[in-house]
Order: structure tokens, then C-alpha cells, then sequence
């Protein structure tokens, strides 16, 4: 297991203290797991705080508070400053001490439970909480090359995946049973157990083998390929029963974690040749591809790249069946599935150098999805595919 040098934390705190200081909070309370991880290198189970002030060689480095486990936190965070925490009680008194009274505190007012939020008011009386979520997501929307480079990674243990399980598709089999093949081909990597998403309630499978009309049967999650029948009502999504049929798209849709940096891939696969229909829309996809990489390099705002984007959909008159339920055609990733940017026609701005994006435009049809998602990351302003595998039908 990689630990995260001092230097790519002590600049992710800088940069995060910059921001905070020029939007006047005096402190900061970063209290989700990967928030946490993302300051301090550690996933115990804790609170960091950070004051927003500076010292001769620049912001403090905060201090984290760990409930468990606070050895294992120590070995794997090069914080400085890393103690016990039996309650709140123990963070008031230390912010007391560090000179913060009746002070503007930022919190995760997007992730953070209403118990917390109403305790944590009440250990700091007379002190404005006010929501930093935004400047913590945009901070990490832009990785470094330390993170590209875990993300990168990933790319290639999912394209050796792809490769070695591919073959191994046949008519006949389940849905579930060419899942557990690719999940299989998952561990084989390397690749970590969860897929981490933000949004509250957000449930995400690191594998979905969907054939023919499973692929259009929708359920909770917001993606358009991530419905199916799934195994039980408990969690209605995912690979069910139904057996591979010739001449429908199967549709795997995986995401690698490597190190807790994750990518974001899906390839279409058919046992024989596919209707022409999905064929032609698959091309499209393609085409969105190229639109969009071309876009992103000629620094294009992101509301206009989507505007084009659904203009060239409409042309081959695919509109109706494009990205399913779902508004967006692309989003961040990186330790969190659903990070910025998010390519949507009401996001402000362009993609910067160090963004990563999985971009997946998608065709729903009632028999079968087809289109294909790759990862990018914008560097020197292009877009770099973190993934390899061959983005047409495969026809087995």
C-alpha cells in the first residue's frame, strides 16, 4: 500500500487555506472519509481541522482528531499534529485554545449529517457555520500528476481485464455469470473493493453486465447504464438471470480503483454481428468522442461543448434515445465517482490541465445500449484516454 508524501498534502492543505482566507472563514472542520483522506493521507475515522492562518512559511497544517484508529492514522498521515478524540468536547477546547471564538467555520455542509451539523453548533457557540463543499470540490477536480498517475494506472489494470476476459463471453451464459468473470478479473488486478460516490444514498457496483433489454430497465442510480434486473428488490440494479442472446449489445460498464483513485470504462460487446441500428449509433458515440476532445482542446466552455454534443445526436436523429434518464454526458472522477467537472449544459466554465473525465455518451434503445465510455485527463489541453481497450462492438 502507497502512502501520500508530505509535499502532495502540504500542498493540497495550502491551496485549500488560500481559498478559505480569501473567502474570510477562519476554520475549517473536514469530517467525510475522503475529504479527510484527500488532507491528511488517512481514512481512520476522525475530524480535521484546519486553522485558516498563516505562519512564517505559510498556512498551518492543521491537526487531526482520531476516534479509531489513532496508530494506524499516525503510521499513514505525515501530519505533524495527530491526537485521540474521545468527543467534540476535545476539538472545542483545542479551537478555543488556538484563538478561534465566535469565528466563521466552514464545514461539508453537502455530506455532513444534521446530527453532527446541530452538535457541532453547539460546541462552537456564537461562531458562523458556513458550507465549504464548493471550494473542496473544485480544488480537487484538478489533480495533480501524483493523482493522474494512480488514476492512469487503474486504466491499464482494467484494459488487462477487458483483454482476458472478453473472450470468455458465451451464448447461453448469465448475465451474473459473465459478471462474476469480470468482477474475478477485477480482484485478479488488484483492484480495491468499493466505488466511493458523494451524493447521499448513491450505491455504485464496481461492475454491471447488462444484455439486450436489461440494459434499458433503469433503476435508483443516476447513470444510464447502470439498471437491470439486479439479484433482489434490496438492490434492484446490476446482473440478473437473463442469458446472453446472439445479436444483442452486451453492455460491461466497470470501474478500477487503484490506490482509492478510480476510472470509469464501458465497452460494448455481441455474440454475432448486432443490428445495424446499434451499429450506426455506436458510430455516433464515437463521433461524440472526437467533438469532444476536439472541444476541450480548443478551450470551449462546457455548456457549449454539450449544446454541439446534443445538436450532433439530433442530426442523426437519436435524440429520443440518448443518455437514457439522465442529464449529463460526462463527469469527474478520481477518489469519488461523481466529482467535477460534470459535462451538463448548465456548468460553468472549461476543462483545465490536471481534470479528469469519464466521458460516456450513450444510446438506450428498448433492445440494448450501445456506446462506449472512456476516462480522460486534460494535460497541456488535450484530452489523454486513461483507457485502452478498443472502443468498437466486439463481435465474439
Amino acid at each position: 500500500m502507497k502512502t501520500v508524501c508530505e509535499a502532495e498534502i502540504r500542498s493540497r492543505i495550502e491551496s485549500l487555506a488560500r481559498r478559505l482566507a480569501n473567502e474570510g472563514v477562519d476554520l475549517a472542520l473536514i469530517v467525510q472519509h475522503v475529504d479527510r483522506f484527500y488532507f491528511s493521507g488517512t481514512m481512520q475515522d476522525g475530524i480535521f481541522v484546519l486553522p485558516v492562518r498563516e505562519t512564517g512559511s505559510g498556512f498551518e497544517s492543521g491537526a487531526l482528531f482520531v476516534k479509531r484508529t489513532l496508530s494506524r492514522a499516525r503510521s499513514e498521515s505525515p501530519l505533524p499534529r495527530i491526537f485521540g478524540l474521545e468527543s467534540l468536547a476535545g476539538i472545542g477546547e483545542f479551537v478555543r485554545d488556538s484563538g478561534f471564538r465566535n469565528s466563521v467555520v466552514g464545514i461539508e455542509a453537502d455530506v455532513m449529517p444534521a446530527s453532527l451539523y446541530l452538535s457541532v453548533k453547539k460546541m462552537l457557540p456564537g461562531s458562523e457555520l458556513v458550507d465549504i463543499s464548493p471550494a473542496i470540490k473544485e480544488l480537487r477536480a484538478v489533480k495533480s500528476p501524483f493523482e493522474i498517475g494512480m488514476i492512469r494506472e487503474a486504466g491499464r489494470r482494467l484494459d488487462r481485464v477487458f483483454a482476458r476476459t472478453a473472450d470468455r463471453i458465451k451464448p447461453g451464459m448469465t448475465e451474473y455469470e459473465l459478471y462474476s468473470l469480470f468482477t474475478g478479473g477485477l480482484a485478479e488486478e488488484g483492484a480495491g473493493p468499493l466505488v466511493r460516490a458523494r451524493r447521499f444514498n448513491m450505491e455504485v457496483l464496481p461492475c454491471y453486465v447488462l444484455s439486450g433489454p436489461s440494459a434499458a430497465k433503469h433503476s435508483l442510480l443516476d447513470s444510464p447504464s447502470s439498471g437491470g434486473d439486479g439479484r433482489t428488490v434490496a438492490y434492484p440494479a446490476g446482473s440478473g438471470n437473463r442469458r446472453l442472446r446472439k445479436g444483442e449489445p452486451i453492455l460491461v460498464d466497470m470501474v478500477f480503483s487503484h490506490e482509492g483513485y478510480q476510472v470509469d470504462c464501458t465497452r460494448i460487446f455481441s455474440i454475432g454481428k448486432p443490428d445495424p441500428l446499434y451499429l450506426r449509433a455506436h458510430t455516433v458515440s464515437k463521433q461524440c468522442h472526437d467533438l469532444f476532445c476536439k472541444a476541450v482542446s480548443e478551450r470551449r466552455e462546457v455548456a457549449e461543448i454539450d449544446r454541439e454534443l446534443r445538436k450532433t445526436v439530433a442530426d442523426f436523429g437519436l435524440q429520443d434515445v440518448f443518455m437514457g434518464p439522465v442529464s449529463f454526458i460526462g463527469h469527474g472522477i478520481g477518489l469519488e465517482l461523481d466529482e467535477l467537472p460534470i459535462i451538463f449544459k448548465k456548468y460553468p466554465g472549461r476543462l483545465e490541465d490536471g481534470m479528469v473525465v469519464a466521458f460516456e455518451p450513450k444510446f438506450v434503445f428498448d433492445g440494448g445500449t450501445v456506446g462506449y465510455e472512456t476516462t480522460y485527463a486534460v494535460e497541456n489541453g488535450e484530452c489523454v484516454p486513461l483507457n485502452g481497450f478498443e472502443t468498437e462492438i466486439r463481435v465474439l
